[in-house]
Formats: structure tokens, sequence, C-alpha cells
């Protein structure tokens, strides 16, 4: 049984990182599954021998912080929650306001997202725990170690050449999503960074313990052999160059965090190891420090420090886009500072606080220390200090203590890997990626088993004290609930999402037949029980239920979707458009609420303007119309079908239209396709009114002007669209093209070869143009 824990101990190691870092639900479920069975191998192993659990530090604040992530999802009085968490009280109201016989809510805004978050914390925890009693053998310990100083350097050295032989896959042969940075099996450079960076000085001090000694009174050419010949030698040089390629990827990944992380980590192990009084040669730190930098140069400076010149601007200012969405997130600490929002909510509560502009979602604050306050509040935070406190408590009394060279080399290396995590996290989310966290508490508990591993005994194999609360049997028990949990939480939500795509191309409309729509209900139900705490399923079948002409089964749906997730604007609109017309009041105000709360802003914009419309509230329509549209004139294509639906006048258009020269051309252009030509003319000729404040401007804009203007054979003013264009869009080729052939018009062919020959330098490989150019120059010489 021993065996077979350690056995399912290291895969897990090996498994996280190799598996794409662990971020989706087949690798997390494979983890989670992976810990628990090691857990419950250990645990029975303990069951009837004389072997104790040993004493973990800093367990009782992991404890409690499991049990107030279980507080977050449990429903609670409402009186109550509204006292501990007014801001969760009011993302509920809305929904439950039209529940009166609901009189319990959770504090976590969106349960699911909390009990995930919840599993790989205790999956975490749990690894935490093992780590500290397998490794109380020395050769275990030696062991472990050695696999994943290996495992690290064969990640580094397929990192770097992945990122110069194929930088847009991973592994050669899985395409990279689209504006990712990839780095060995991630697609997150600051993820690959997090595990480097921790890796990195664990080799390092693994290096230092094979060190041969050599004395300093020697000559050069004794002290040259015995480098040579001395057991350990040939380590000592592989696992150098192992430190290099380490941190030569880290620097080659550009991520600046990782870069700053790891050059203040490995100093500190020197610093430590003089703290220590530790023999270290001062040309060894000088040697290294050399082979860094011609090794990182030969891939080239230039890119790094153009890397780190986009943190200031221009002015010399910095120039971070985290900045804002700091300052968002830190709205969020000031509205949920007790008791967080939820832990994993942090993507369904932001886009209520969001300033940045466009739709771009952000799963993270970007600073794990953030977003702890923003998910778990003051009792989260406070809670985690004391488990730093605590264990870096017991580990410097160790490191003080210690005189063994294998333990407080390998302890002081663990140390840095973790402080070089801790640093990483002020600019990057590295704990929310599954292999990073894992391997933290990984070195959290190498930390304390290198420190209390005793190499050399004869009573103990460990220093550490027997832990009497906890017993092999109940941890055995403990890891059958977990394996349980995960099964249903996690093996429900992919079973549900199997089941789910099955009519997941079918298009819900009142044209499917009885029998289709059926099918698609019962589909979508079945999801819902496997997955009972999303609420995309009960929101579809709602839907579902719609077409088959059950309006009171599709508000309850509703309903339910809506109170398992309060945040997603798109359930609380389904609900006021489901709401009889005596509730138009409570309407409005889930109508607001789900503009508010959702990053497609502008599609639920729509929707409100149609409800608003379609209640008779034309006023508020174009108000609420005018405003999307001022955030995204892009918008307009999209709005014309229902200003056409519902008849608006010429004056009201030009009310809801932006400033916007785009906004009205494209306006103008969709009149045009209807044959309005009138009115064609009518916004086209405003767009220009708009031409000089715009930017940056789109040459399309333009050709569409001037398009319409040569065929309604208005040179003059087709010429007038065509110089501007060139004034505000002077790099395209084909602006010259139009007024060189106006030229050939007019018979000014000077002008013309002129024209051509600049739209020739703009698009050197049009041959179209350089037939133009070639045939001026045959003019010219007749």
């Amino acid at each position: 049984m021993k065996k077979i824990s350690y056995f399912f101990f290291l895969l897990t190691l090996i498994f996280t990182p190799l598996a794409f870092g662990t971020v989706e639900p087949w690798s997390i479920l494979s983890m989670e599954i992976l810990i628990g069975l090691a857990v419950l191998a250990y645990g029975l192993q303990s069951v009837g021998t004389p072997v104790k659990l040993l004493h973990v530090p800093g367990l009782i604040p992991l404890l409690l912080l499991v049990g107030w992530m279980l507080l977050q999802m449990l429903p609670l009085p409402v009186f109550l929650v509204k006292l501990l968490s007014p801001a969760a009280y009011h993302v509920y109201k809305p929904v439950y306001d039209l529940l009166p016989g609901d009189s319990w809510m959770p504090l976590s805004v969106y349960r699911k997202g909390t009990a995930l978050e919840c599993l790989r914390m205790v999956s975490s925890i749990l690894f935490y725990i093992l780590t500290i009693q397998i490794l109380r053998q020395a050769e275990t310990l030696k062991q472990t170690v050695k696999i994943c100083c290996w495992l690290g350097i064969g990640i580094a050295l397929v990192a770097i050449m992945q990122r110069f032989s194929s930088p847009d896959s991973i592994f050669w042969f899985r395409p990279a999503p689209l504006n990712s940075f990839p780095m060995g099996p991630w697609i997150n450079r600051s993820q690959y960074c997090g595990f480097a960076e921790m890796l990195a000085p664990l080799v390092l001090a693994l290096m230092l313990y094979y060190r041969p000694a050599a004395g300093a009174k020697n000559t050069l050419r004794s002290r040259i052999v015995a480098f040579f010949t001395v057991p350990g030698g040939n380590l000592y040089i592989i696992l150098g160059g192992g430190v290099l390629i380490l941190v030569t990827s880290i620097f080659v990944s550009l991520s600046r965090g990782g870069i700053l992380a790891v050059s203040l980590s490995l100093p500190m192990v020197f610093l430590l190891l003089a703290w220590k009084k530790s023999r270290f040669s001062h040309f060894f730190i000088i040697s290294i420090t050399a082979m860094l930098i011609i090794t990182v140069g030969w891939f080239g400076w230039g890119p790094i420090l153009e890397r780190f010149d986009e943190t200031f601007g221009k002015s010399g200012i910095l120039n971070i886009d985290r900045f804002h969405i700091w300052r968002d997130s830190w709205q969020i600490v000031k509205d949920f500072w007790l008791t967080g929002s939820g832990f994993g909510t942090f993507v369904n509560i932001f886009p209520e606080y969001k300033t940045i502009p466009g739709n771009l979602s952000y799963y993270h604050a970007h600073n794990d220390y953030l977003e702890l306050l923003t998910d778990g509040g003051l009792v989260s935070f406070t809670l985690v200090v004391c488990f730093f406190a605590s264990l870096l408590r017991e580990s410097w009394t160790m490191i003080g203590r210690r005189r063994d060279r294998y333990s407080l080399l390998i302890g002081i290396g663990s140390l840095t890997g973790i402080s070089a995590m801790l640093v990483h996290g002020l600019s990057d989310f590295n704990m929310h990626n599954g292999a990073d966290a894992l391997y933290f508490f990984f070195f959290c508990g190498l930390l304390v088993s290198a420190l209390h591993t005793r190499l050399r005994f004869h009573t103990a194999p460990t220093l550490l004290p027997d832990m009497p609360w906890l017993s092999g049997r109940s941890l055995s028990v403990l890891a059958l609930v977990f394996l349980g949990a995960v099964i249903l939480l996690q093996g429900g939500g992919m079973l549900a999402m199997w089941k789910y795509q099955e009519i997941q191309s079918v298009y819900l409309s009142r044209q499917l037949d009885q029998k289709q729509l059926e099918k698609v209900a019962l589909r979508l139900h079945e999801s819902a029980v496997l997955d009972p705490l999303s609420g995309m399923y009960p929101f579809l079948q709602g839907d579902a239920e719609r077409y088959l002409q059950h309006p009171d089964r599709s508000l309850a749906l509703s309903l339910q979707a809506a109170k398992n997730n309060p945040t997603e604007g798109a359930f609380l609109q389904r609900i006021a458009l489901d709401l009889p017309d005596d509730q138009q009041a409570a309407a409005e105000i889930l109508m607001e609420k789900g503009g508010q709360r959702t990053l497609r802003k502008d599609d639920l914009m729509l929707t409100q303007a149609e409800w608003l419309l379609r209640t008779g509230r034309r006023a508020k329509a174009i108000e609420t119309l005018r405003g999307g549209l001022g955030q995204n004139s892009r918008l307009v294509t999209v709005v014309v079908s229902l200003l056409q639906q519902y008849s608006f006048s010429r004056e009201e258009t030009a009310a809801v239209l932006p400033p916007s020269m785009g906004a009205w051309v494209a306006y103008g252009s969709f009149m045009e396709k209807m044959g309005d030509y009138e009115d064609a003319r009518y916004y086209y000729s405003h767009a220009l009114d708009y031409g000089d404040g715009e930017t940056p401007y789109q040459a399309d804009w333009f050709s569409v002007l001037y398009a319409y203007y040569r065929a309604q054979n208005e040179e003059n003013k087709a010429l007038e669209v065509l110089r501007l264009g060139i004034a505000k869009c002077p790099d395209y080729a084909m602006f010259h093209v139009w007024l060189g052939d106006f030229y050939v018009r007019e018979g000014v062919f000077y002008r013309a070869r002129e024209e051509y020959q600049q739209a020739s330098l703009l698009a050197p490989g049009n041959q179209q143009i350089r037939g133009l150019v070639e045939k001026m120059a045959a003019i010219r010489q007749e």
C-alpha cells in the first residue's frame, strides 16, 4: 500500500505540469482523483500500524479556510446575509423579490464557482499533508527531489525549443489559443514561469549539495583533478546547466513578473547561506551570473529590454494595463470587504464593476492577494496570513537549528521557490493555475520535510512530532468524502456538458416541431440534474418551454437559473421578458440590472431597448440605445433592423446615433442598400461632420462615401471625400489610385502618374497598380 500511495503521489507531480498546466476540466478532474487515491492509499496503509501522522504546520488555518468556503456556499437566513454581506444581499435581491417563499440565500454570488474552487483548495491541502507524511524517509525525500528537478529541467528545455521552433503550438501538435503566448505545456507564459521559478532555486540547491569539496590550499591542478574525480562532480555540472536552462527559459518567455521573481529569489539562496555561515565561492556566484548573461544574450536581450520598456509610456509614467483591473477590483473589495463575493466568482462579479472599455473577459484580478480579498474577504485573508506565519515560523526556526548540509540546502531552496511564487503573485494569478498551485503546496510540504527529516538517525527518522487528533482512519474517510465530491461536482459537470453537446447545435425557435423541442427540454433537464448548481441549463430549458407554450414553467426555470447565478445579466433580462404586465416595475429593475451584470453589454442593451419599445417607453429606449452606441458605435449595423422595425423617424435616428463618422456611414450604407437614397444622402452628408474628431479613422468609411457620390455623378463631392480620405488615411494605396483615375479623366496625366507612383510605393506587390504606373510611363514617352 505504501508503494501504491507513493506511485500516485509521483504520478500527480508528473501529470499536472504535463497536462497543459492542469487548467481544463478533464485535467483538473484527473488531478483531484489522483490526489484522492494517493491520500486514500496512505490512510489505509497507516490503519493498524504504529506509524502516526506527522504534525502539519498551519493546518488549522487551512481547515478553517475550507470551512469558510463551505459557509460561503451554504444557504443562510436572508437577514444574516444582509448583516454579514450587504453587497451579496443586493446581488440576489432582484431575484429573491420574486421568490417570497424563499428566505435563505448564500454569501457566494455563484455557488458553483465556489464549490469548484473549494475542491481545488482541498486537493492542494491534502497534497500538502501527504507530502509531509511521505517524505519523512530520507531516501524517499532524496528520490522525490531528484525527480522534480529533472522534470523541471526537461520541461524548461522543451519550452525553449518550442518557443523558437513552434511558438504557436504546445508540444508541437496542439495549437495554442489566439492571442496566447505558450511556454512549455502552458498556454500562459506567466503560469509557466510560476512553475519554473519555483524549480530553479531547488535545482540550484541540489547543485550546491553535489559541489565537490576542494581545499583552498591545494594546487590548481589538484583541485581540477578532484573536481572531475570526486563522486557527484558530474551531477554538479549537469545540474548547473539545468539552472541555466530554467532561468534562461524564464527570460526567454518575456514574462516581466517571472523575470523579476527569479532575479530576486536566486540571490536569496546565497543570502540565506551567508546567514548560516556556509562556505561558498564568490567566484562561483560571478561565474554562474556571467554564464546566465551569456546564455540569455545568445537568444537576444533585445526583446527582453523592449518588454520592460513597455512598462513605461513615452512620458516615463508607468503604463501597466493591470492597474485598471486592480482599480476596479478594489471597488469589489470595498463592497465585499468582510466575506468576499465567494471563491471562484471573480469572473462573475467583475463585469458590474468593470470600467475598462470592450467586452474582454477578466477571469482573475492579476494579483493573487487582491483576488483573495475580492473572493474571500478579510476573513480569508487573515486565515491565509496565519497559515504562512505558522509555516515560516517553524521553518525559520529549523533553518537556524539544522546543520545537515542536504536538509539545509533543500530547505533553503524550497523556501526560496515559495518566495518567488509569492513575489510573482503581486502581478499575476498563478495560484489559480492547477499545476502551479499544486507545486506551491508541494514546496510548502517539501520545506517542512527537508528541514525535519534526518538523513542519519538512530531513533526517529524525522524531528516532526506526531499529530494525535488526525489518524490514518480519519484521513481515509476524508479521502473518500473528497473523491465522492469530485465525482459528483467535477464528473457531474462534465457529464452534463456531454449531454448538452447532443443538442447544442439545435437553434431554438417556434419553427421546431414539438417532438424536437421536447427532446431538447429533456436533455437540458438531465444536464441540470447532473449539474444542479449551473444556471445555464435551466435557462436554456426555459427557452424550450417557452416555445412549447408553457409560460409558467418557463418563468420558473428562468428564476431558478438566476437564483443559481444572479450575476448573469441574460438570466435577469429573460425573467423580465417572462413577467406578466402587472409586474413591469420589477421587470424594469431586472432589465437595468441585467445590462450592468454582463460582459456582453452590447447584446443585452439591445434586449433592454427592444423591451422598452415593446412596452411603449420610446424615449427611454432612445436614451438606452444612445448610451450603448456611444460605448460601441460598431453596433449600428445590428441596431438598424430594430430602428426599422419600430419605424424610427429621421430625427429619432439622429438622436440615437453617436457622434461617430463610422456610425453615420454604416447607417447611410444600410439605407442605400434599402433603396432609400434620400435618407442615405442625409446620413452620408452628416457623417462628414464628424470627420475631424474621431481616431483612428478607417479607410472603408471614405471608400463608401466616395463610391456613393461617384454613383450619383457628383464628382466634386467625391473628390472632396477622396482628399479627406488621403489626409486621414495616408497609407491607403487605393485612394491614390482613385485620385489618379480622376486626373486621367481630367487629362492631367503628370498628376495621375504621381498618384499611381505613390500608390505603388504603398503597395509594391500590387500588380494592378504596377500596370497603371507602366501605362502612365508609356503615355509620357508618346
